[in-house]
């Protein structure tokens, strides 16, 4: 009986290191909303990315915590511009590890106007936050 018992403890132990590993909750720091935005110039003009349609750059992607107001908005690291392949990455600590709703936007450059939504919800909930990332779309079409 003792040595199943040392066991179960073992497998306790490694089970619960393994979870708080994966979770990283010990500290306020280690908890972060991971989310990509794109942009693209969405030719067609029907709001979906299709084969052909290039990237567009240059586009500033903003990230507010406007619900929640728990974070000041405009805090380092939650306004980026994306790169010449469309993209950006925010990695967003979250104090407490609360769960936090977030508005994803962005600017609309000049000659150009919106085909996807202009403004688009996300939650911070951690397993949500295991699974694959996700990726935010903002598609462009020049102003005639």
């Amino acid at each position: 009986l003792g040595s199943i018992l040392i066991i179960v403890f073992t497998v306790a132990l490694i089970f619960f290191s393994a979870l708080h590993y994966i979770l990283r909750v010990d500290n306020i720091a280690s908890c972060a909303w991971h989310g990509s935005a794109r942009a693209w110039l969405d030719s067609n003009g029907n709001g979906l990315v299709d084969r052909g349609e290039p990237p567009l750059d240059n586009v500033k992607i903003h990230v507010d915590d406007v619900a929640n107001q728990l974070i000041p908005v405009g805090a380092p690291g939650w306004t980026a511009i994306t790169g010449k392949d469309g993209n950006v990455q925010f990695n967003i600590p979250i104090p407490g590890c609360a769960n936090i709703a977030f508005e994803i936007y962005a600017d609309v450059p000049k000659g150009y106007r919106l085909t996807t939504m202009p403004q688009i919800e996300a939650h911070s909930d951690i397993w949500e936050s295991l699974g694959p990332e996700r990726i935010y779309y903002f598609g462009f079409v020049p102003v005639r």
